[in-house]
């Protein structure tokens, strides 16, 4: 079994006491976040990643860092007083890393250093497995819109509207993603304890969208899922507060553990029939979505330009979460109007030659469930095509047959190649042809087919769409990338 560091783990630095500051995976979206923080806070930075086009390329192009290809050892800045690195390109063990630690300059992950700003305010983290971008998002942006200057860390490329994914203020409120991975994925095959990256917060309020197993590198099951999330609730600071999806019988359950361990805790749940706020849909399109919330006093309007009943969930949550700084609930829903949403969660790309063109992060078979649940709603004369790349191979062998059941449910659906992490090696024996086959003989009807590559499926989009047809590319791989090539 493997082991849980399942304590609050105060950062090993404080992140504020350093000026010049180097980032090894600086493109990422959770660092790239934490560098537009750093730069707001005053910090000299410089960073290093591969040469890869990131989703981050734009905000990182705005800000005044150098940053070196590669992992040279050699080209760590000679003023660097502290390295911050990721879970991927080998954690600790990355040569930079690794060449800091000889010249004893001190190195910290991203979770010991973002949990190092926000400790020092009253911070609202969002967690769960799906949702956890968007809501902490819509958050921010509540917050933002009431003229609070949240200080952020979202961990998306951008979020339309705002200048940034990140920022630092002088605000007593600090919205952080909290991320259920782990800041060391080596340490399993190690035999050491893992640490989840979010183990290092101590939120004032915590959201959490929904459970489920994810992650098999590093986590064994769901119970060991269960676990990780509820010690995280443990971290609650003193007369906090924890929001949870009411929908969501496992986290329910636990939160009410912690509820009956913590009589200080206020505990708040939301959902469609159950729940201290329920609400209702009253109308669902690809471009708006419009629902009631019920708190049990008053019925407020929620109206998105977003689709999707579980960004109606999500919005509910960062609602109440803004309602504890308190945002009034009336404010807060008119405040996420104008919300856009993130890129790359359910993003309009826009329409090309007739075709409509969503994007989507989803890549857990809970989040592609949602996505195809808001898609059955709609009312479209032309085909509905998903297309779907496959994130990591241990995520679709272990997963391998909830994926089957929910893509065999699309209504056209087209595969890319799985997308590896630089965290995992090459595994054979599971293929995006062999997901196909599974799909095919669970369900004989639906309409499937691998593509292989990003340029196979940009030839596909414009060989055999047609106006008013609709495309949604699924995956948190690079498949975004087949708008460069179709425009």
């Amino acid at each position: 079994m493997t082991q849980l560091n399942n304590t609050f783990k105060p950062p090993a630095v404080s992140i504020l006491d350093y000026q010049y500051i180097h980032l090894v995976g600086i493109k990422g979206v959770a660092m790239a976040s934490l560098a537009q923080m750093l730069v707001a806070a005053g910090k000299t930075l410089t960073g290093c990643d591969v040469a890869e086009h990131f989703v981050t390329q734009k905000h990182l192009e705005e800000l005044p860092v150098a940053i070196s290809v590669g992992f040279q050892p050699e080209e760590l800045p000679p003023k660097t007083q502290l390295v911050i690195y990721t879970a991927a390109h080998q954690a600790q063990y990355n040569p930079v890393v690794q060449a800091a630690q000889s010249l004893q300059i001190p190195t910290i992950s991203h979770a010991e250093a973002l949990a190092s700003l926000a400790n020092t305010k009253k911070t609202i983290a969002v967690c769960g497995v799906g949702g956890k971008s968007t809501t902490s998002a819509m958050i921010t942006w509540i917050l933002s819109k009431m003229g609070m200057k949240p200080s952020y860390s979202v961990g998306v490329g951008s979020i339309p509207g705002l200048n940034s994914t990140g920022d630092w203020t002088d605000s007593e409120y600090c919205v952080v993603e909290a991320d259920e991975y782990v800041t060391d994925p080596t340490a399993v095959k190690n035999g050491q304890p893992i640490t989840p990256r979010f183990s290092y917060l101590q939120p004032y309020v915590i959201v959490c969208t929904s459970l489920a197993f994810d992650h098999p590198d590093v986590y064994q099951d769901f119970d060991h899922t269960k676990t990780t999330f509820m010690s995280f609730f443990q971290n609650i600071q003193p007369n906090g507060y924890l929001i949870i999806n009411a929908e969501d019988d496992e986290l329910q359950k636990i939160a009410q553990i912690i509820k009956d361990k913590r009589s200080d805790l206020t505990l708040i749940s939301y959902g469609q029939i159950k729940g201290d706020y329920q609400y209702k849909l009253q109308e669902s399109s690809p471009h708006i979505t419009k629902a009631i919330i019920d708190d049990g006093q008053v019925k407020t309007l929620l109206s998105l330009v977003i689709p999707g009943m579980h960004n109606v969930a999500n919005a509910v949550g960062a609602v109440i979460a803004a309602h504890i700084t308190k945002v009034s609930i009336l404010d807060a829903a008119q405040s996420l109007t104008t919300f856009k949403s993130t890129q790359r969660r359910f993003e309009l790309r826009g329409t090309i030659n007739g075709v409509t063109y969503f994007d989507d992060y989803a890549h857990h078979p809970r989040e592609i469930a949602a996505v195809l649940h808001t898609v059955q709603s709609w009312k479209t004369t032309g085909r509905v095509v998903i297309a779907f790349q496959p994130h990591t191979f241990s995520r679709t062998k272990q997963l391998f047959s909830e994926f089957t059941q929910i893509l065999s449910h699309s209504p056209e659906l087209v595969l890319l190649d799985i997308f590896a992490s630089a965290r995992e090696a090459y595994d054979p024996s599971i293929t995006s042809d062999i997901l196909v086959q599974a799909i095919k003989e669970y369900n004989p009807n639906c309409i499937i087919s691998n593509l292989g590559s990003v340029e196979g499926l940009a030839i596909f989009c414009q060989a055999e769409l047609h106006p008013g047809d609709t495309l949604i590319t699924l995956g948190a791989g690079d498949i975004y990338h087949v708008y460069n090539l179709i425009t």
